[in-house]
């Protein structure tokens, strides 16, 4: 099936039951240069499956803190978002482009980040299977999330100890005859505990840093596995969070993802797409809280008039649209050079730092904006705000982001 009619498909499912809708969404859709008519269409759906699944369910999911809203994960795989960027081969949709990505992802998130993410997890998890996994592997583990309730997946990289410096991870895994035993402790990571299948990244030569990061498919129900607690976070509450533990965790070799020792050049190329696809969920956000501004002030009366009508109000609000449209910019700028196969480690750097920031800085604008009321949980843009100071710290913090860049720059 072609991408057209892939994307037709998904669109005629979504309209089954809201006939009439998507156009007039897709009108409301952000002004993006050089889309094809298949993205706007995808972006329609995104946009309208976001404002009448998330929105309505976002402020509950939040209040009940680690629960998973499954529910609506399972509708948005009857309509295509879960799947839609896993290969045809196992079910998929076949749209792989990182720009159309980037394009489902700010308007999932624009509904909530939290369960925009939840949603489109599985291809975290899916782009190292992608990269360097056999066909039997891929479907092994991506034709089940292709189907109408696809289990839950989840990427382990990160430890107590060890955060963006990943050449620096303590967890091992030693081969012994067929099997591989990994031994070590991952935290702060997304659907554990929940999730069937994870992609756990562990040294098999402790000391040679890069060189012996290797990538293993690990499921839950394999022996030495365990799980923490879930987490009580700030925001994005929907994803839960928890510390995994591998002691003597044995798998056949065959879990084995490409080759011993080539697992952390998969895991930078998973890190550069998934960066821009995180600088996409914070414009989701800050366009959010941004649109909200806009509508308030428009209503909500000081001093004989609008609040939008004062200038400080006014210019405020110039400045959210302004940066919110940089940050998109940069962001479908670094997606492109990475969908003409260009290396891009710092393009998607830019695209998250600059992005993420407008992110944290529109939604404390919004606050501003809505004053008292805006520090009120009876409004939403106090959640957005939470929300989007994530953004800063996931997949590498701002410092690393800039480190980055700096490096690119001064390289010889």
């Amino acid at each position: 099936m072609s991408q057209a009619s892939t994307i037709h498909v998904v669109r005629q499912r979504s309209l089954k039951s809201r006939s009439g809708t998507v156009t007039a969404v897709a009108e409301l859709a952000p002004q993006t240069l050089d889309l094809t008519d298949d993205q706007r269409e995808i972006q329609a759906l995104a946009r309208e499956f976001a404002r009448t699944e998330i929105r309505p369910v976002s402020a509950d999911v939040d209040e009940r803190d680690t629960y998973t809203p499954l529910d609506v994960l399972y509708k948005a795989a009857e309509v295509g978002l879960t799947s839609y960027m896993l290969p045809e081969q196992v079910g998929g949709g076949g749209i792989g482009d990182v720009l159309t990505g980037c394009i489902v992802q700010e308007e999932l998130n624009w509904g909530c980040a939290g369960i925009g993410n939840l949603i489109t997890s599985g291809a975290f998890f899916g782009r190292p299977v992608i990269e360097v996994g056999t066909p039997d592997q891929q479907q092994r583990w991506l034709a089940p999330l292709c189907g109408p309730q696809p289990p839950l997946t989840s990427l382990a990289s990160t430890e107590p100890g060890v955060g963006s410096d990943t050449a620096a991870m303590a967890t091992t895994a030693v081969r012994s005859g067929e099997e591989y035993v990994l031994n070590g402790q991952k935290t702060w990571i997304s659907n554990g505990g929940i999730a069937q299948y994870y992609v756990i990244f562990a040294t098999v030569a402790p000391g040679t840093g890069s060189k012996g990061v290797t990538a293993f498919v690990v499921e839950k129900s394999d022996p030495g596995i365990t799980f923490g607690e879930p987490m009580r976070k700030m925001g994005q509450r929907a994803i839960i969070n928890t510390e995994v533990f591998l002691q003597d965790c044995t798998i056949p070799a065959d879990r084995l993802l490409g080759e011993e020792g080539k697992g952390f050049y998969s895991l930078m190329h998973t890190f550069d797409e998934s960066r821009i696809h995180l600088a996409a969920s914070a414009i989701g956000i800050a366009r959010a809280a941004f649109e909200y501004s806009v509508e308030y002030a428009k209503t909500r009366n000081a001093f004989g008039k609008p609040i939008g009508q004062h200038q400080a109000v006014g210019f405020r609000l110039a400045d959210m649209a302004t940066r919110i449209d940089a940050a998109r910019l940069l962001c479908h700028r670094a997606a492109r050079l990475m969908d003409a196969g260009k290396h891009v480690p710092a393009e998607a750097a830019m695209a998250k730092l600059f992005a993420s920031e407008t992110a944290t800085w529109v939604t404390w604008a919004a606050i501003q904006t809505l004053g008292g009321w805006g520090y009120s949980r009876e409004y939403p843009v106090e959640k957005w705000s939470r929300d989007a100071r994530l953004e800063e710290l996931e997949e590498g913090t701002s410092d690393i982001q800039r480190l980055i860049v700096s490096r690119r720059l001064l390289r010889d």
